[in-house]
């Protein structure tokens, strides 16, 4: 029998979601700083998210268990379109959204792993609103190689797959969903997110605050060439294409991707060894910086143990100077005895 959901009326749920490294970590955190319960117990921060994730646990182990389920890693790192969550585990997920939605406040989840169930998430919560938030494909392909994802460094063609699979299906529900849905390029949130905030009032009806100033520019990282995109315009084409309906859709299609016809054999062959040169430069440049933290490390032992040493040459000098003292006393003593002794015979 399935657990039923109580009336969660007046604090309708927000879903926070979109491919990873897309900046739902950052999106979320704003809802967080205007009055959103996103949980109580957070993923904490990690390499690549210095600041944390603001994934709620409880929503994170349960997609976690459902991918286990469909034979993919919790990552959610996969493009198959017929992953189910198994019936069992529908009590499960009501029961950990009544637990929030007894708290009659504004509340939400943010786990880019949602976009992989969103028609289950549709069923259980049929009111819930929805802030999707996408990012370039070449931006995504390189946070993620950067951050030194395994399945990525040996695939890295993947990270390309992965990003059209997770926002296809964005795209798709957000189409059959609208009145519930804002879709957003991370561009806009970072630059206004008062206005992201104000259209998830007005279109959403969730009552949220304002959003604190929390984005640092150099927490998003952004691809300003044109050789990564060329790349990815020859590797998937329709990759850029769906990231140009997603602009679109977003409210930036006045400001179309600069992003070529996708070239022949020749170019993508210079691109390869352009890569390829910046690579071999990166590794000489880690090397030499790996070096210099070594020889660094090796100097700063160098001038510690050089410091004892000065330090215990002190103390060497200064029990001499005691010893010098000693035996001057105990030459003084035995002379002061011998004449006490001569006297005493003289005496006699």
């Amino acid at each position: 029998m399935t657990t039923l959901l109580p009336n969660v009326e007046g604090a309708r749920p927000l879903v926070i979601t979109g491919m990873h490294r897309s900046g739902t970590s950052l999106l979320a955190s704003l809802f967080a700083g205007a009055g959103v319960n996103v949980g109580s117990r957070l993923m904490g921060a990690s390499r690549g998210n210095d600041r944390g994730h603001w994934e709620d646990l409880d929503f994170y182990e349960f997609h976690a268990r459902a991918l286990e389920a469909n034979g993919v890693g919790p990552e959610g790192f996969a493009c198959a379109d017929e992953l189910l969550v198994p019936p069992a585990m529908r009590d499960d997920a009501a029961r950990v959204v009544a637990g929030k939605a007894a708290a009659q406040a504004p509340w939400g989840w943010k786990d880019p792993r949602t976009t992989l169930f969103l028609d289950f998430w549709q069923s259980l919560l049929p009111e819930a609103a929805y802030v999707f938030v996408f990012r370039s494909p070449w931006e995504v392909a390189d946070s993620l190689f950067r951050r030194g994802d395994a399945i990525f460094l040996r695939h890295p063609a993947f990270a390309v797959r992965v990003w059209h699979h997770y926002n296809r299906r964005i795209v798709d529900f957000y189409k059959a969903h609208r009145s519930r849905c804002v879709l957003k390029d991370v561009t806009q949130v970072a630059a206004n997110p008062a206005a992201v905030f104000a259209e998830v009032r007005d279109h959403l009806g969730v009552q949220v605050g304002e959003p604190p100033a929390r984005f640092e520019e150099p927490l998003l990282q952004r691809d300003d060439g044109r050789l990564r995109r060329e790349v990815v315009a020859a590797f998937q084409p329709e990759a850029v294409a769906l990231y140009t309906e997603m602009r679109r859709l977003a409210g930036l299609d006045e400001s179309p991707v600069d992003v070529p016809t996708p070239c022949d054999a020749a170019t993508m062959a210079e691109h390869a060894i352009v890569e390829w040169s910046r690579a071999a430069a990166a590794a000489d440049q880690a090397r030499a910086a790996a070096e210099a933290r070594l020889a660094a490390e090796v100097n700063a032992r160098v001038a510690e143990l050089d410091r004892e040493k000065r330090a215990a040459e002190g103390k060497v000098r200064e029990l001499h100077v005691l010893v010098n003292e000693l035996a001057l006393q105990i030459q003084r003593l035995a002379l002061g005895g011998s004449a006490v002794g001569s006297h005493d015979r003289h005496a006699a």
